[in-house]
């Protein structure tokens, strides 16, 4: 890039906001991995659009105070938002110190979102999907400052990588058996310990690649106990090694998460899906039923029969070819281009 190529920053409000705001905010990891049933409730109590104008002038006088203080000091010329809790903030700090710069919104739930989302004041909002452009409608907002681009993955994942063989080498895993990738977002959540021992009972023709996360202790506890599983297993904690990771599996098992999700498309990567957050991750599960890309399993029993049907050479080709349809790698592009259409504006 050039000299002349747009500046950008991240700014994380939050963390340098008020304790108790900053407390709340770090509270939304542990609450959703081990409390899923009151997010569900929270969510589910919020969503309309009083509860929104009451949070948002409750955290206006810190983090709005922190985003004017930001505006200030940056002077941008353009501000994206990628998290729901700041665009109605962002619309009242920049009216408060009258720096009137374009206002985009990145929904980064692909399906079914809160309404907190939605600030009809910001001049455009970005969705992955023509059912989240629905669900606007359905909540009463204008379609007339929406645009449908499909979701934004980092370009690694989608560029050409090496073999499936030449990536499991270097893992010191075997090169021509089918790999199961276990993934529960960064904390890793998702019950993975009690699928993997309930495959232990299948007689399957398979190894493991699991991911952790930040979880420390189910790492501890697959690897002291990895000698008791008939399979061969790989075990990381959080890494950033996903896409060489993903590239090297054959089917993912993972929670309703829309990154992990979206990851897995465009790695052509058939989907379990073994859990989700009641609210914004239901709209994630039926999209991949109603797409075919992958099923949903809900109980531990049922691990088994959905990994030995997925192996079947005519559902796994199934399942790829939908897969391969529903891959979108111009999204992130496409979005960068919106964006940066409006620095002249």
């Amino acid at each position: 890039m050039g000299d002349d190529a747009p500046k950008q920053e991240l700014s994380d409000v939050f963390a340098s906001s008020n304790k108790l705001i900053s407390l709340l905010a770090n509270m939304y990891a542990p609450i959703t991995r081990h409390f899923p049933l009151l997010w569900g409730g929270l969510y589910h109590a919020t969503n309309s659009n009083l509860s929104i104008a009451i949070m948002a002038k409750v955290s206006a006088p810190f983090v709005g105070k922190k985003l004017q203080a930001l505006i200030r000091e940056k002077k941008p010329d353009i501000i994206v938002s990628v998290h729901p809790m700041t665009n109605h903030i962002a619309v009242m700090a920049m009216r408060k110190i009258n720096h009137n710069v374009p206002i985009i919104t990145v929904v980064t739930d692909p399906v079914t979102f809160h309404r907190v989302w939605i600030s009809p004041l910001v001049d455009k909002i970005v969705l992955a999907t023509e059912d989240a452009k629905a669900l606007c409608g359905k909540y009463g907002y204008s379609v007339d400052n929406i645009e449908v681009l499909g979701f934004p993955i980092e370009p690694k994942f989608f560029k050409d990588s090496a073999s499936k063989k030449e990536l499991r080498r270097p893992m010191g895993i075997a090169t021509d058996r089918f790999t199961l990738l276990f993934m529960g977002g960064g904390e890793g959540g998702g019950n993975i310990y009690e699928y993997i021992a309930a495959l232990n009972k299948g007689d399957l023709d398979i190894q493991l690649i699991v991911v952790t996360g930040r979880n420390k202790s189910l790492k501890k506890r697959l690897e002291d106990n990895i000698s008791r599983f008939s399979f061969p297993m790989k075990v990381y904690g959080f890494t950033d090694k996903i896409s060489d990771i993903m590239g090297a599996s054959d089917l993912i098992i993972t929670k309703a998460g829309p990154g992990t999700i979206r990851e897995a498309v465009s790695k052509s990567l058939p989907i379990i899906l073994t859990s989700f957050l009641p609210g914004q991750e239901k709209g994630n599960v039926d999209h991949v039923i109603k797409m075919q890309l992958g099923v949903v399993v809900t109980d531990f029993k049922m691990i088994v029969p959905a990994v030995r049907n997925i192996m079947q050479p005519e559902t796994y080709s199934r399942h790829v070819s939908a897969l391969q349809k529903e891959n979108n790698p111009e999204a992130v592009y496409n979005i960068a281009k919106l964006i940066l259409g409006y620095k002249d504006k």
